[in-house]
């Protein structure tokens, strides 16, 4: 009887816990594009894997044009990478943030990858935004997304939170 309990308890346990991020290399400069992205974060690697921001799970407040709320996701690349007492993150690097509704509905998805010499003069980031199917809204280098951005330029265009934080 004790057997079928433990057996029944780690099935329960196997089933709640979160998948793994799939390993995958860098997006490159030669590749990079909106629809490459996409599959990249909603298949081969599934964002949903990988870890929230440090001290800003689930849901959050959030603000225009990001919506009411968010969730922020960041790749293991990322993770591993922080704290970066440089405030530079790693080529490889991903973001992911579902833009909520003041309800709590998926509203968009914005991401930003650094790529390798994609676009030095806004830290090699690639931008990109959308709909909740994975239509692209945006992508590249958005005027909106940059000019936002660009007053955290010393902080490697990230707003959250320092990048040399300690965790």
């Amino acid at each position: 009887m004790k057997i079928i309990i433990l057996f029944v308890m780690i099935i329960i346990i196997s089933a709640c816990s979160k998948p793994e991020e799939q390993s995958t290399t860098a997006l490159v400069l030669s590749e990079i594009n909106g629809a490459v992205l996409w599959e990249r974060i909603s298949t081969e690697a599934e964002y949903k894997t990988y870890a929230f921001w440090p001290d800003h799970e689930d849901i959050q407040p959030g603000q225009s044009p990001h919506g009411a709320y968010h969730k922020i996701y960041i790749n293991k690349v990322l993770s591993e990478a922080l704290p970066s007492m440089d405030k530079v993150l790693p080529e490889g690097s991903i973001i992911v943030k579902e833009n909520l509704d003041s309800q709590k509905s998926l509203d968009a998805i914005t991401v930003m990858v650094k790529v390798k010499d994609y676009n030095p003069e806004a830290g090699d980031w690639f931008w990109a935004k959308y709909t909740p199917l994975g239509e692209i809204l945006a992508e590249g280098t958005p005027v909106g997304c940059i000019s936002c951005h660009q007053g955290m330029d010393d902080n490697d265009y990230i707003i959250v939170r320092p990048l040399d934080l300690e965790i």
